[in-house]
């Protein structure tokens, strides 16, 4: 019989063996989703197409579809009778589904989209409804048409104190600008120091959704604009003014990335734009893509609909969640009610313009939105102002719109993350709103009075948003997240530059920084959007100096998902005393090999000398342990006691008479 002190350790036994086994199990185990998927914005909305504004009628089929088959601003239907469309489906479409259409409706696939379950192409007008046949297809959408929307800017916002005080310029981040494209030859958007004797590329890489939109690695495509828009607005966010600085952007050391989502003659479709948002997305971590600027919108006040629903506007939306603060040009069609795709989108940042004075532009669009929602979120000066005029080489021209205030605004995100890289895009936004100067609607009397305005201490209005934006205030206010903002400690590099603007760093080397103020603590990390600062370890008080070393990068870099250890990286630093921190020093740097440094061959020697040592150490020790058991056994020491001898015969001598008696029973 097993006794119970044996079942008791059996059953231990096996529940520590299907502890250890679990996790195994469930991995193997088939899931219906991935664990570590993120809530998208579909799902947080689920069965949106139940009740939108765009499907007055309930047929699942988008409204506009049937105006836009017999509008005469655009030709929506081709020549051959077909229409180009968003499909949606309940599920993140697959390669399955996009052939299943394909071959049953003779669908035209153009993009295949994940971050919003949809796949846009062309079909036969007549065969819409057998759309909505396919398994999973839940509506069907209009693509529709979005265009551009049309030396005082800096001091009227603030930027210029922003310089002054805390030395942000931009460094370190990149913009998106979503438009025509960027002139990537103009002297103010070539490279970051307008030396042509170093290789630092302003635009780090481009994407023509328009042109060529199989070539997504953002390298195979030379930056180009032949309308001028995306330049204009480029050179707003991050130009540097060359060759006379008098017209610097606003964040003038920041890189960009240029995505053309719209043609030469300023018209993109829906589908075009949303492959160039979804591209900003994808490529987020490997441009360190931090903020984006869409200068477009819906021909007229507003194109038929422009409910939450719309495939733009959910894009927009998703875009905020992944991590880039985008900013939307309200419109330029004035009056109440004008906010259109994708500016209505909720969650995005919405801009309107202010003339110089800083009262409303009387072009600026107006909310609210087709649901009531409060549009937009702030505004900031658009009018005459003067950035990059494409293919002149270093010309300038004044152009006046909601599309010049929204790469200011954005390029004041471009130094809020500067000064504090783990804001999420609606940290961003809310900050933006809370320093922004609240202006009634009726503001010198450059607008009608509105309801608002008699609200006491009312923080929003459908003319101003929020109201004026300060950059002065939401950079320090960024800063003063955790730590507050402190100019006496400060941190500079040591090390030098290469000819490419950037500290080369190899196997067993150090970038190299200065400090001064009584720092008690130095932190550094990587530009990366999902990495943290750390304290330096090797770091101690009062040092003046300290190193971040090769091996320290890779460490850090190897484990950053999608990313790569060689090449090219932005690292930050700051200084720690008590609850004061410096300015962030972002430093470009190109790093060399992506494995830890080898020991040479004397250290392996002296380590050898080391091990030889402790071995022989090991050897006296044991030798003398066996020779004092040696002589304690002389000495009798380990002698059984009489009495444990004389029981143990005992007991021997019962076992055998039991054995005995046993074989004469048998």
């Amino acid at each position: 019989m097993i006794s119970s002190t044996e079942i008791r350790g059996r059953l231990i036994a096996l529940t520590i063996l299907v502890m250890m086994l679990a996790p195994a199990l469930a991995a193997a185990a088939p899931t219906v989703s991935n664990p570590s998927h993120t809530l998208t914005y579909s799902e947080l909305t689920e069965d949106w197409w139940e009740d939108t504004l765009m499907d007055i009628d309930g047929d699942y089929i988008h409204d506009a579809i049937w105006i836009a088959a017999q509008n005469n601003h655009y030709q929506y239907l081709d020549n051959n009778g077909r229409i180009s469309v968003i499909v949606y489906f309940d599920h993140t479409p697959t390669e399955e589904d996009q052939r299943m259409i394909e071959s049953k409706l003779d669908f035209h696939t153009q993009f295949r989209y994940w971050l919003i379950d949809s796949i846009a192409g062309t079909i036969e007008l007549e065969r819409i409804h057998e759309l909505l046949h396919i398994p999973g297809v839940v509506f069907v959408e209009l693509d529709g048409r979005l265009e551009v929307l049309m030396q005082d800017v800096v001091p009227a916002h603030g930027v210029d104190l922003v310089w002054q005080d805390t030395g942000y310029t931009g460094e370190g981040v990149t913009m998106a600008i979503i438009d025509t494209g960027i002139d990537g030859n103009h002297t103010a958007l070539d490279d970051l120091d307008d030396d042509n004797s170093t290789t630092d590329p302003k635009i780090l890489a481009f994407y023509d959704a328009v042109n060529n939109p199989t070539l997504t690695n953002g390298s195979e495509v030379e930056p180009y604009d032949g309308n001028g828009h995306g330049t204009h607005c480029a050179g707003i966010t991050a130009g540097t003014g060359a060759p006379t600085y008098q017209h610097i952007g606003i964040a003038p050391k920041a890189n960009l990335v240029g995505v053309k989502v719209l043609s030469d003659e300023g018209s993109g479709s829906f589908a075009q734009v949303m492959a160039g948002m979804e591209w900003t997305v994808e490529k987020r971590h490997d441009f360190n893509i931090r903020a984006a600027s869409m200068s477009l919108g819906g021909p007229g006040p507003i194109e038929w609909t422009s409910a939450e629903e719309e495939s733009v506007n959910r894009m927009g939306n998703e875009m905020m969640r992944a991590g880039v603060a985008l900013f939307i040009a309200a419109g330029n069609s004035a009056g109440t009610a004008t906010i259109g795709t994708p500016g209505s989108a909720e969650d995005v940042i919405t801009v309107g313009s202010l003339d110089k004075d800083t009262a409303i532009a009387i072009y600026s669009s107006q909310g609210p939105t087709e649901e009531g929602r409060i549009k937009p979120n702030l505004a900031f000066v658009g009018s005459s102002v003067n950035a990059p005029d494409a293919n002149t080489g270093d010309g300038y021209v004044a152009l006046s719109g909601t599309s010049m205030a929204t790469p200011g605004a954005a390029g004041v995100a471009v130094l809020m993350y500067q000064a504090n890289p783990d804001l999420s895009p609606f940290d961003i936004r809310n900050i933006m709103q809370e320093t922004s100067t609240y202006r009634q609607c009726h503001y010198m009397l450059a607008n009608e009075p509105c309801a608002e305005d008699l609200i006491p201490k009312n923080r929003q209005n459908n003319v101003y948003g929020h109201g004026h934006l300060n950059a002065q205030p939401a950079v320090e206010e960024a800063a003063n997240y955790v730590y507050e903002l402190s100019m006496s400690l400060n941190v500079t590099l040591d090390s030098e530059y290469g000819v490419d603007n950037r500290v080369h760093i190899g196997q067993g080397e150090s970038i190299v920084f200065n400090l001064a103020g009584g720092v008690q603590r130095v932190q550094w990390r990587t530009w990366d959007m999902r990495d943290n600062w750390m304290d330096l370890s090797e770091f101690t008080t009062g040092q003046e100096q300290f190193e971040v070393t090769h091996s320290l990068l890779v460490d850090r870099l190897q484990f950053l998902p999608n990313n790569t250890v060689e090449g090219d990286q932005v690292i930050l630093v700051r200084a720690i005393s008590g609850d004061k921190a410096s300015t962030n020093l972002a430093v470009g740097v190109h790093i060399m090999g992506d494995e830890k440094i080898v020991q040479s061959d004397s250290d392996g020697s002296f380590m050898g000398i080391i091990v030889g040592i402790l071995t022989l150490l090991v050897l006296v020790l044991l030798s003398g342990l066996i020779f004092a058991g040696l002589k304690l056994r002389e000495r009798g020491f380990f002698e059984k006691d009489d009495r444990y001898y004389r029981d143990e015969d005992m007991d021997e001598n019962m076992v055998s008479e039991s054995e005995y008696n046993l074989s004469e029973s048998g």
